[in-house]
C-alpha cells in the first residue's frame, strides 16, 4: 500500500466529498420524518412541561400493533417452512434445451439457500421488514466476504512411516490451524441514516452514485484493505492513524441519530473509544467505481467496482412507492396523525376522569378555609360557616363519547393498512357473522397479496440475483450443498463451481398469498375435496397429495412427520398384500379340509351301508 504524506485531500477526494454534501443535503429533508416515525414505533412521548405536570401523557401502541401484524405476515410469506426459500428456474440460451440446466438450477438454489441460512435470514429480514414499515426506505448491502482465522482443534495423532504410510494412534493432540470461517455472500442491513442516494435517482439502478457509511476499528480496516489489495481491482493507501484520531470528532453512527431522539444517546464510551478508536468509512459507489474515504478526509482505496455484475451492491425497498421517487411512504406515515389523535383522545379521557374524581371547588372570597381541607381524601371534612361558602365546580363526564371516538380512530387505521381485527388475531369490537369475517379477511388478503408481488419484484429478486452473481464469480472450490425434495427430505451433494453457472429466473418458493387469510376456508375446501375423492373413487385424483396438503394446512411444526413416506406406504401395501395372501391360503386350506371331511364322512357311510347289507339280517340303518 502506498503511504500518504499528508492528510490534505486530493482533488478526487474533494470532488467525491462535494457530491456527498449534495446527497446529504437532499436526504436531510427526510431525516426529521424518519425520527418522528421511529418515535411512534418505539412509543416515545416528549416529557410534559412543568406547568402540565400531573396530566396524562400516555402512548397507545396502535402503531406497533399494526407494524407487527404486517411484519409477521410478510416474514411468513417469504420465509416459511418450505425449503429452499427461493427456486431457480433455468433460462435456456439460444440452441439449448429448456430442461438441460434444471439440475444446475437446483444446486444453485441450494447454495443460495445455505448462504441465506448462514446470514441468519429470518432475523435479518425481521429487521428489514421493520425498517420497511417504519422508515421512508430500507436498504441492504450484498457483498462477498472472505475471512480466515486461526483456531485450536483436537486431532488424532498420526505417525508417518517411510513410503507415505500413516498410522493412527488412539489419542489426540491440539493443533492451531488457519481455517476459512466465511467464504460466502454477506447481507447487511444498512441503517436509514447511513445511506445517501443520488437525489435524482428513482431506485438503486437509476442512481448515478450512492454513499454508504460504516464504522470499523483499526484491525478491521487493515484487514479490509488487505483483501482489497489482494483483489487487485484498485489502489490501496496506508492511513495516517495518528492524524486521523483527531479528525473523527463530532461524527456519529447513524443509529444514534434516531436513538438519541428517544433518550438513548451514545454517551459514556470515552474509555473504550480511546482504547479502540472507531473510524468512519464513507463508501462511494457507482456502477463502475468504488472509493473508501476515512473520517471524510483521507482516501484509502480507489478502484473499480470489484463485482462482475457491474451494479451498485444495494437493495432498496419501500412500503408504499411513490412514482419516480426514491423514498416512499411507510406504514407509520399512513397512520401518523391517527396515532396522535388516539393518544390525545385517551389522555383527554384520563384527564377528564381525574377531574371528575378529584374535583375543583368554588370558595367564596374572604372565607377562612384552609386549602388543605379541599383535597379529596377518605372521610375528609371541610369546615364552613355557611353551606354556600364552598361549592363544587361541576365537570361533565365525557368518557362515553370518547370511547366511540376511539373506535372510529382504530377503524380508520385498520382501513388504511388493511389489518382488520380478524387478521391481527384479536376479537372484533362489533358482533360479526362468520360470512362478514371471511369477507373482511378476503378483501384484506387481496391488498396484502398485491404487496407481496410488489416487494418480490422491487427488492427480493434483486437480492437473490446479486447473491447468485457473486457466487458464480467467487465460488472456486467444491463444497457440499443441502438439497430438499418435494417432501422436504434433506440430502447432501458435492457441488463444483461449474455446477452453478447459468442464467436463472428467481421465484420465491413460499405462497404468493397471505398465509394468515382464509386458512379455515382452505382447510374446509381440502376436506370437501378429500370427501369427494373417497366417494367417487376417481382414478384421476391423487388422494395422497390431498391428504398431504390437508395436514400442512394445520399450524404445526414439521407437518411432514405426520405424513407417511413413499417407503412406509410401500411397506404397508406389501404387508397388506401378504396378509391377504395368507388369509386366502388359510381359506383355501379350510375349504380343502372341509371337503376332505365331507368326503370321509360320505365314504364312511357307504362303507357302513355295505357292511350292513352283507350280513343278510333284518337290521337296517335308519335313514
Amino acid at each position: 500500500m502506498q503511504e500518504l504524506e499528508s492528510l490534505e485531500m486530493s482533488d478526487k477526494t474533494q470532488e467525491i466529498m462535494s457530491i456527498f454534501a449534495d446527497a446529504e443535503g437532499a436526504r436531510s429533508k427526510y431525516d426529521s420524518k424518519a425520527v418522528e416515525y421511529y418515535k411512534l414505533y418505539r412509543g416515545y412521548r416528549d416529557p410534559l412541561p412543568d406547568d402540565l405536570k400531573g396530566r396524562s401523557n400516555l402512548h397507545i401502541p396502535m402503531t406497533y400493533e399494526h407494524v407487527d401484524t404486517w411484519r409477521s405476515r410478510l416474514l411468513k410469506a417469504f420465509f416459511g417452512p418450505s425449503r429452499p426459500w427461493f427456486d431457480f428456474v433455468a433460462q435456456p440460451r439460444e440452441g439449448q434445451i429448456a430442461n438441460s440446466n434444471d439440475e444446475k438450477a437446483r444446486i444453485a438454489a441450494a447454495l443460495n439457500d445455505m448462504q441465506l441460512e448462514k446470514n441468519n435470514v429470518t432475523t435479518l429480514f425481521y429487521d428489514w421488514f421493520t425498517c420497511l414499515l417504519v422508515f421512508p426506505a430500507v436498504i441492504a448491502s450484498v457483498g462477498w466476504r472472505h475471512e480466515t482465522r486461526k483456531r485450536k482443534r483436537k486431532e488424532q495423532v498420526k505417525i508417518k512411516l517411510p513410503g507415505g504410510i500413516s498410522i493412527p494412534f488412539p489419542f489426540t493432540h491440539i493443533v492451531n490451524k488457519e481455517e476459512t470461517i466465511w467464504d460466502d455472500n454477506e447481507i447487511q442491513l444498512v441503517d436509514f441514516f447511513d445511506f445517501w442516494p443520488d437525489p435524482r435517482g428513482k431506485d438503486v439502478d437509476t442512481c448515478r452514485y450512492a454513499f454508504q457509511r460504516e464504522w470499523v476499528t483499526k484491525p478491521e480496516l487493515e484487514s479490509k484493505l488487505e483483501v482489497l489489495k489482494g483483489a487487485g481491482t484498485g489502489q490501496t493507501y496506508t492511513p495516517d492513524w495518528d492524524a486521523l484520531k483527531g479528525i473523527g470528532g463530532g461524527l456519529e453512527e447513524g443509529r444514534f441519530e434516531r436513538m438519541s431522539a428517544v433518550g438513548y444517546a451514545n454517551t459514556g464510551t470515552e474509555a473504550s473509544d480511546a482504547k479502540f478508536p472507531p473510524y468512519e468509512l464513507i463508501h462511494y459507489w457507482t456502477d463502475a467505481e468504488h472509493h473508501i474515504i476515512v473520517n471524510r478526509k483521507q482516501t484509502v482505496y480507489a478502484g473499480d467496482n470489484p463485482y462482475w455484475h457491474g451494479q451498485k451492491p444495494f437493495v432498496r425497498g419501500v412500503f408504499e412507492p411513490l412514482p419516480n421517487e426514491f423514498y416512499g411512504m411507510s406504514a407509520v406515515d399512513l397512520i401518523e396523525h391517527l396515532q396522535h389523535e388516539l393518544n390525545t383522545n385517551r389522555n383527554q379521557r384520563i384527564d377528564n376522569v381525574s377531574f371528575v374524581l378529584n374535583r375543583m371547588w368554588k370558595v367564596r372570597s374572604g372565607v377562612d378555609i384552609d386549602d388543605s381541607e379541599l383535597v379529596s381524601r377518605p372521610h375528609g371534612v371541610i369546615h364552613v360557616d355557611n353551606p354556600d361558602d364552598v361549592t363544587p365546580l361541576e365537570m361533565n363526564d365525557v368518557t362515553g363519547s370518547s370511547y366511540n371516538e376511539e373506535a372510529r380512530i382504530r377503524q380508520d387505521a385498520e382501513n388504511a393498512l388493511a389489518v382488520p381485527s380478524v387478521v391481527r388475531g384479536v376479537d372484533s369490537p362489533a358482533k360479526e357473522t362468520a360470512t362478514e369475517v371471511a369477507t373482511k379477511s378476503s378483501n384484506a388478503s387481496i391488498r396484502f397479496d398485491t404487496k407481496i408481488i410488489l416487494y418480490e419484484d422491487m427488492g427480493i429478486k434483486r437480492l437473490i440475483n446479486l447473491m447468485d452473481q457473486n457466487s458464480q464469480q467467487f465460488f472456486t472450490q467444491p463444497r457440499l450443498v443441502k438439497l430438499f425434495d418435494e417432501d422436504q427430505a434433506m440430502s447432501w451433494q458435492m457441488a463444483d463451481p461449474i455446477d452453478i453457472l447459468g442464467e436463472w429466473d428467481y421465484r420465491p418458493a413460499g405462497s404468493a398469498t397471505d398465509p394468515a387469510s382464509n386458512k379455515e376456508v382452505r382447510r374446509q375446501q381440502l376436506m370437501q375435496l378429500a370427501e369427494y375423492a373417497i366417494k367417487t373413487q376417481s382414478p384421476y385424483i391423487k388422494r395422497q397429495e390431498i391428504e398431504k396438503e390437508l395436514v400442512r394446512s394445520f399450524d404445526v411444526r414439521n407437518p411432514e412427520k405426520f405424513i407417511k413416506s413413499e417407503e412406509e406406504l410401500q411397506q404397508e401395501q406389501m404387508q397388506q398384500a401378504m396378509i391377504q395372501q395368507q388369509q386366502q391360503e388359510q381359506a383355501v386350506q379350510a375349504q380343502q379340509a372341509q371337503a376332505e371331511q365331507e368326503f370321509g364322512k360320505k365314504f364312511a357311510e357307504k362303507a357302513l351301508d355295505k357292511a350292513l347289507s352283507g350280513t343278510g339280517g333284518g337290521i337296517h340303518r335308519s335313514k
